[in-house]
Parts: structure tokens; sequence; C-alpha cells
């Protein structure tokens, strides 16, 4: 089975991916369509995106059997939270003093936040509830 034959690390950034394609893909959506501002649009798509990488991280990645998901979960919002004030600061970094496009700003800082949140996520949210 493949999960059990690729380490961690990889295993979270597949399923940080698939939370990543829909944070990105509703971050175009509502600044596109919907014409709402690109932060305020970064910080819905962020937060849309956090369900899916909790989801998929609890049972592909740390394959986490804990029954204390509330708890846990709010481990993992508190993390992702973290992330996202870093991603705002970068996205707003990007955009408005180098004046880059908000889509690939948001592709930049996604390494930068990465490493913040397998780290954390690793060592505590699915450590201590496991």
């Amino acid at each position: 089975m493949i999960k059990k034959r690729l380490p961690k690390p990889i295993l979270y950034i597949l399923c940080a991916g698939i939370a990543t394609l829909i944070d990105i893909g509703l971050l175009f959506i509502f600044t596109e369509f919907f014409k709402i501002m690109y932060l305020f649009s970064a910080t819905l798509s962020y937060t849309s995106g956090i369900a899916v990488n909790y989801g998929l991280n609890r049972k592909i990645t740390f394959k986490n059997k804990s029954r204390k998901i509330f708890k846990q979960f709010m481990l993992f919002v508190f993390v992702s939270l973290v992330g996202l004030i870093f991603t705002l600061l970068f996205i707003a970094l990007f955009v408005e003093i180098l004046n880059i496009w908000y889509i690939f700003a948001k592709l930049m800082t996604i390494a930068l936040v990465f490493i913040w949140s397998y780290n954390a996520n690793n060592k505590l949210t699915f450590k201590i509830f496991n």
C-alpha cells in the first residue's frame, strides 16, 4: 500500500497539495468572480483548506486514531491560523511592496508556511493526541 512506503513529509505534501489546490482555486474565484479583496479572499480560501488538510493528514499521513478529535482539530486549527498569519504577511509583502501578482505571491508563501505547519503538526497536533 502506498501509505506504508512513502515517508511522512511526502504524504504531508500530497495531502497539503490537495488542500492547497482547493485554497488557490477558491482564492481565485473569490477574488476574480466575487471581487473580494485578495487578503480577505486569501483568508476565506485558507480556512476552507484547513478541514480538508486535517482530515487527509489525520487519516493518511499520521494514521491517527485519537478519540479526542475536537481537541486535536482545535490544535490543528491553531497551527493553521499561525500559518495563515504568516501567509497574509508574506502575500501582503510580495504584492504591496514587491508588486508580485497575488496568485504567484500565494505560491511563494506555500513553501515557507509548509515548514512551519509540518513541524508543528508532526511534533504537536498528532503527537499530543495520539
